[in-house]
């Protein structure tokens, strides 16, 4: 009788089949430190270890998701995105904040993608898959960073060790002017329009 072999998991690919901005289990320990890119505040840090363990699709690396935002990271593949190839899925990601004037803005909170990397991610991921939504474009402006010290969900636990009264950051978001504001609205309201249409063909 031959020897049988171990079932082989899949073989993992930052960037190909593994978003670099993703958490593995092997990255458990925290930190406090002094912000990096917020003076004066004071931000969790997580250790890294990207490739150690298995990926944890649902958790973002805190630390390399605020690089990703800051410097302008594909959220794929983690190399610098120029802004002739930066792209988003603003159906997807993000939402709507609203301001001291009560006007809207939009707010991302994943870093952008090269178009490539967005292409692959698109037909490798579930969620995007099921959306079947097409990547967009990222504006001219940058959009203004702000940080945000609300507890990331499942990090609770965490966020209980702190010290307390002490003003945390956690992660980040770039929140658009009125221009990709309204790019934004006009392109969930065709997708809505769209996944209804489909849904009505779909009963007929």
């Amino acid at each position: 009788m031959g020897v049988t072999e171990p079932a082989q998991g899949p073989a993992w690919v930052i960037g190909q089949n593994v978003p670099w901005s993703v958490a593995w289990s092997g990255e458990t320990a925290f930190a406090l430190r002094r912000s990096r890119d917020f003076p004066g505040m004071t931000e969790v840090s997580q250790v890294e270890r990207p490739g150690v363990g298995e990926p944890l699709f649902a958790a973002v690396h805190v630390d390399r998701h605020r690089r990703g935002m800051v410097e302008g990271l594909c959220h794929v593949c983690g190399r610098p995105t120029l802004k002739r190839d930066r792209w988003l899925f603003p159906v997807a990601s993000g939402g709507f904040v609203t301001l001291h004037d009560g006007a809207l803005g939009y707010g991302c909170n994943v870093p952008p993608l090269h178009k490539a990397c967005a292409l692959r991610a698109g037909a490798q991921c579930p969620h995007l898959s099921h959306l079947d939504e097409a990547p967009t474009p990222c504006p001219a402006e940058e959009g203004r960073l702000i940080h945000r010290t609300d507890v990331v969900p499942g990090m609770e636990a965490l966020a209980a060790t702190f010290p307390p009264g002490l003003e945390v950051v956690f992660s980040c978001y770039r929140l658009y002017g009125p221009a990709f504001t309204r790019r934004v609205q006009a392109l969930r309201r065709a997708w809505d329009r769209a996944t209804l249409a489909r849904r009505r063909g779909s009963m007929a």
